[in-house]
């Protein structure tokens, strides 16, 4: 597992022992199964999502903050997955 905050790595070396510790959000997607966001902050709605589409092995983001613009994201090539929101099936169906 790759985990990446831009302001809390400190904490998260502390609380996720065995983590990498990416130095971007594009470095801990490069390769992975699917992201999970749990954090508000800006780098992550400002990611270039088709480029980490691009990194990922399987492009789906499970938004626990929904923070990010679903639409955006899906057009980019991922399956979104947001908490309360409609799944990506739902949407497409």
């Amino acid at each position: 597992m790759r985990v990446f905050d831009p302001v809390a790595m400190d904490n998260a070396a502390e609380m996720l022992g065995g983590a990498t510790l990416a130095e971007s959000a594009l470095d801990a997607l490069d390769g992975a199964d699917g992201a999970v966001l749990v954090t508000e902050w800006p780098e992550f709605a400002e990611l270039d999502w088709a480029q980490a589409a691009q990194a990922v092995a399987n492009p789906l983001v499970v938004d626990g903050r929904n923070f990010l613009d679903a639409a955006e994201v899906r057009g980019a090539g991922f399956t979104y997955e947001g908490v309360g929101r409609p799944s990506s099936a739902e949407v497409r169906g």
